[in-house]
């Protein structure tokens, strides 16, 4: 059984709405736990990087300036999970990337996955409630937690992708335990 897990970074301008700059997305073997592919696409929001965000992500201008459309970059992501006939609800940590995601897309294209994405933060924090520990966490004090070690760059959607799924893998080995 195979997962599809999203990240998304997104250019933060005070004078507009936030901007998608990089689809991260990972599958997921859920058995095994293993990565199987991941995909990454930087895209272009149209307008200039916010100084905090490319402090942030270390994302830069040029990169997004040569990026994909935000169809180009869903389409390459979707075409990964129907690859692997990825279950329909993807996981994501903390809500919001797959309604941002959806937002952005031009009408038409159609979400090829469900109404729902499963929110492995929420999964966490009332794993957290259940052992009587800290509630707030974000992605690497989350995995700290569960005595994983992050791997790659805080706030790299690919990177956040691939820990979200180690995080979502570690807890349901977790729940099989209990």
């Amino acid at each position: 059984m195979k997962i599809l897990s999203i990240d998304l970074e997104l250019n933060q301008d005070p004078s507009s709405e936030p901007k998608i700059i990089e689809i991260g997305a990972c599958i997921g073997d859920i058995v095994t736990g293993e990565v199987v592919e991941s995909y990454s696409a930087f895209v272009d929001p149209k307008q200039k990087l916010v100084d905090q965000i490319i402090k942030l992500t270390s994302i830069t201008q040029e990169q997004v300036d040569a990026g994909s459309t935000i169809e180009e970059a869903y389409l390459g992501m979707e075409s990964l999970a129907r690859k692997y006939d990825c279950l329909s609800m993807p996981i994501v940590w903390g809500m919001g990337d797959g309604h941002a995601l959806r937002q952005e897309l031009p009408p038409h294209i159609t979400w090829a996955f469900g109404k729902r994405e499963l929110d492995v933060k929420a999964v966490f924090q009332a794993y957290q409630m259940a052992l009587s520990g800290k509630v707030q966490a974000g992605l690497a004090k989350a995995m700290t937690r569960l005595g994983l070690a992050f791997k790659g760059k805080k706030h790299r959607a690919i990177d956040d992708a691939i820990n979200t799924f180690i995080i979502y893998h570690a807890l349901l080995k977790k729940f099989e335990k209990s």
